[in-house]
């Protein structure tokens, strides 16, 4: 029987990612607890907004009602003594729930609540997912006891615990099922920020960028003319170097050039203008340490390339998973600004419009619209269209996204003809 104990940190004033659709850079830390060893324990995220029925005493209220020993998160990237870490996820009619093993960072169950019976959801959730007779809570309290320190005991101690398991990832797009002849005119720049410097995790945003590389060099992109960029080594310099100074160096008239990026957008709350966000940006500083999407598309436009793709798989409403925006700003205009009028002879795929969330396809672990992406050059051989390839993954894209009571709307900017 997993103990009732009402275990929640003394953090003032703390305001959760997870819980909050816009991103606050930095997170207090929690005051150490102790828990019982011998149950499974659960961290659940705070926060507090105007008007929002959630208020800092989420987890005090979930381990009332459910009897489990529940702590508080405010990252989770220190999830303290959790075995089990609750995210949530804002929805057009409510938030998804899923519920993540500390020990190998698995998806262990999916679900959603709603925000008008929000603690009371998500008790019942955890009470039907992990009761004590539940084979799901007998396995993950198997594996703690495996992986915690034998008791001091007369007898021997017990055999180190393996190492975790990596996350069980089911996904049929790592793998190109295609393999074009290498041409030297083709260049890539790949960037993806998943572990952030300050701001938020973006789930799978680091598998993405390499299953992109993978399927460029499985279209004919050779390996010494692609840069690819992940999380620390993804920063505003490098992304500045490499798109421009890199890039119109080496490239010319004969030349093809395929940008990519999955990670943070952010809109600046003034202006309207999209951002992507390099690893080291500040949200409460949009302007001067994000990359402008226009400024992007200026410099695509004015390399000499005979032919100029780009994909973001990234939203600038500064809302949901992928999109960050400062702690306690919202948008002043009603309408973001995504760039797409700089586009002129670039075409370019975006994971949706520039006032919706951007979702993760969990079970394959990459972003919805990077998933769908692979899985159209998959089935089209690696030569397509942009605008193929749009009509092949937006519907794709759209209907997942209702099914999480959400909308995504991909976009096809510019020159829809081009192709890898």
């Amino acid at each position: 029987m997993i103990p009732k104990t009402s275990l929640v940190s003394l953090a003032a004033a703390a305001v959760l990612p997870l819980l909050s659709a816009c991103a606050p850079l930095a997170a207090p830390e929690a005051v150490r607890i102790e828990t019982d060893p011998s149950g499974l324990v659960f961290a659940v995220p705070e926060g507090k907004r105007g008007g929002d029925p959630r208020r800092d005493d989420t987890a005090a209220s979930i381990a009332g009602l459910t009897g489990f020993q529940v702590v508080s998160l405010f990252s989770e990237n220190d999830p303290g003594p959790a075995d089990v870490i609750v995210r949530l996820k804002p929805g057009a009619f409510g938030w998804g729930i899923q519920t993540i093993s500390v020990r190998g960072r698995r998806l262990l169950t999916s679900g959603s609540v709603s925000s008008f019976s929000f603690r009371k959801d998500i008790a019942k959730h955890l009470t039907t997912e992990f009761g004590p007779q539940t084979e799901l809570a007998k396995r993950l309290l198997a594996e703690k006891r495996g992986a915690s320190p034998a008791p001091v005991a007369a007898a021997p101690a017990a055999p180190a615990a393996a190492p975790a398991p990596a996350p069980a990832f089911q996904s049929d797009v790592e793998t190109p099922s295609y393999r074009l002849p290498e041409d030297e005119t083709k260049f890539a720049l790949i960037v993806g920020v998943e572990s952030y410097q300050t701001a938020m995790r973006a789930e799978h945003a680091a598998r993405d960028a390499r299953a992109v590389k993978a399927h460029l060099l499985a279209a004919g992109y050779p390996e010494r003319n692609v840069i690819l960029l992940v999380d620390q080594q993804a920063g505003k310099s490098a992304l500045e170097k490499y798109l421009e100074a890199w890039l119109p160096r080496n490239t010319d008239e004969r030349s093809t050039v395929a940008f990519f990026f999955s990670g943070h957008g952010a809109p600046d709350p003034e202006k309207g203008q999209a951002y992507l966000m390099p690893w080291d940006a500040d949200a409460k500083f949009t302007e001067t340490t994000g990359y402008p999407v226009k400024r992007l598309y200026e410099k695509l436009n004015a390399l000499k390339a005979r032919r100029v793709v780009a994909a973001m798989d990234a939203c600038f409403s500064g809302a949901g998973p992928r999109s960050v925006i400062g702690k306690g700003l919202r948008p002043l205009v009603s309408k973001i600004d995504d760039g797409g009028g700089a586009a002129g002879r670039v075409g370019a795929l975006t994971a949706s419009a520039s006032d919706e969330m951007t979702g993760s396809d969990d079970a394959s672990g990459h972003g919805l619209f990077t998933y769908h992406l692979l899985k159209a050059l998959n089935a089209r051989g690696g030569k397509a269209t942009l605008k193929e390839l749009f009509d092949a993954l937006s519907p794709k894209v759209r209907d997942a996204a209702r099914r999480d009571n959400r909308d995504q709307s991909p976009q096809l900017v510019g020159d829809g003809r081009s192709t890898l």
